[in-house]
């Protein structure tokens, strides 16, 4: 777990210079039992998206860590539109007490601004890494979050959303639900 630790954390570094490039947002979530604080930014004049996330859970029975960077495409043309989504990939290192592993989740975000109200958005993303691209203890992943959004300012908005985190322990018969519920959150654009 350590190597790929420092896997992830050298491949974070390396990417700082396209981060510098990019505007970015910063997002913060909390519930009663888990926190999470992840940046993303989409690189200036190109289609290329960064992200990274931290999320610590506290729960009995579903206390650990959880670690993801991503590279999506999203499309830049339509900058007035409603609809903003990604696709693409979140490398994952996962650690608790029982289960410690990594996985390559496929999937992609979106944030629609709802036509009545250009204040109020709902946003989510999904990630699913199968068996082929999972490793050390975890056999499959899925990671996803729904949110209802409100643009406070421009650049300042809060949100109430439901996280599912659902990791499958490889010899195990039960799924480990990690950071699952409801949360609120802030998001900052810069």
């Amino acid at each position: 777990m350590k190597k790929l630790s420092a896997l992830f954390l050298a491949s974070t570094l390396s990417a700082l210079p396209l981060m510098a490039s990019a505007g970015g947002t910063l997002d913060l979530s909390l519930s009663d039992t888990t926190a999470r604080i992840a940046w993303d930014a989409t690189q200036v004049s190109s289609g290329m998206h960064l992200n990274a996330a931290y999320m610590h859970g506290s729960e009995e029975n579903a206390e650990g860590d959880l670690i993801s960077a991503g590279l999506h495409v999203v499309d830049v043309r339509k900058s007035q539109s409603r609809l903003y989504m990604g696709i693409g990939g979140n490398v994952y290192v996962f650690s608790s007490d029982e289960t410690t592993g990594g996985a390559l989740g496929v999937g992609g975000f979106f944030r629609y601004g709802l036509p009545f109200n250009p204040d109020l958005a709902v946003s989510g993303y999904a990630y699913y890494a199968p068996p082929v691209v999972s490793f050390s203890e975890v056999e499959n992943m899925f990671d996803a979050d729904l949110r209802l959004q409100y643009s406070v300012i421009t650049s300042a908005h809060v949100y109430a959303g439901f996280r599912m985190n659902s990791i499958k322990p490889e010899n195990a018969d039960d799924r480990f639900k990690f950071g699952d519920g409801l949360h609120v959150g802030l998001r900052l654009d810069f």
